[in-house]
């Protein structure tokens, strides 16, 4: 049974947060204290953290933020009344969020969405690689370690959460052929039927910092202007 964090400083958000997810079968645990939550982040070792972005002495932004340098994993969700705006999902994608749903929310597209980023999250039970015979891959410069799930660039690793180690491993699974946002949406968000494109192109400029050292020459994450992104063939 997976565990899911809720962290949100209204009760009653935390109350239907909770009722929903427990009617399908998930165990949560919450707090509506930030600090408190920040610490059972760490402690109690959730499948995935449900987060709001408001909330007083430290908010989502840094609690995400922290929770990455520190090394955590863990998917994150973050739930709040912000809204859709453009400018506040790319902010919390480059904080190194995973999704990002507005307040009030659908209990249906909300149980999905948690599914969908356990189902990517290596931290999954049943998490299967789409190779399985391949497990490393080198080429003197970026290892892909499969099954530790790491990426190294010139022996350092890249700290990639689990939503970018997914994008650069599917691209170089496919290398050679330009991966749509929609393809990428399906294969590595798991979004068949709803997801904004732009979380793709996010990932890709947050992951591109990460491996790529000689920007902005890039050499593994490459676009196609018009059509996607896609991995050099002559590097697989």
């Amino acid at each position: 049974m997976e565990k899911i964090l809720i962290v949100d400083d209204e009760p009653q958000i935390v109350s239907s947060v909770s009722d929903v997810l427990g009617s399908f079968g998930f165990e949560t645990i919450s707090s509506t204290d930030a600090t408190e939550g920040y610490k059972m982040a760490q402690e109690k070792s959730p499948d995935l953290i449900i987060l709001d972005w408001m909330m007083p002495q430290l908010n989502g932004l840094q609690f995400t933020e922290n929770l990455r340098k520190e090394g955590y994993d863990i998917p994150i969700l973050f739930l709040t009344a912000k809204g859709m705006l453009t400018v506040y999902e790319i902010e919390a994608l480059r904080r190194g969020a995973d999704d990002y749903m507005p307040k009030p929310f659908d209990p249906t597209l909300l149980v999905e969405r948690v599914k969908a980023l356990l189902k990517r999250s290596s931290r999954s039970t049943g998490d299967s690689k789409p190779d399985n015979s391949k497990h490393v891959y080198c080429d003197g410069e970026l290892v892909i370690d499969y099954d530790a799930m790491q990426v190294l660039v010139n022996g350092e690793s890249c700290d990639l959460t689990s939503n970018e180690f997914k994008l650069v491993q599917y691209l170089e699974q496919n290398a050679g052929r330009v991966c749509t946002r929609d393809e990428l949406l399906t294969k590595v968000w798991n979004y068949a039927f709803s997801g904004d494109v732009r979380t793709v192109d996010v990932t890709v400029r947050r992951t591109r910092k990460k491996i790529e050292p000689n920007q902005p020459n890039y050499k593994y994450i490459l676009t196609r202007r018009g059509s996607g992104y896609y991995f050099p063939k002559e590097f697989d």
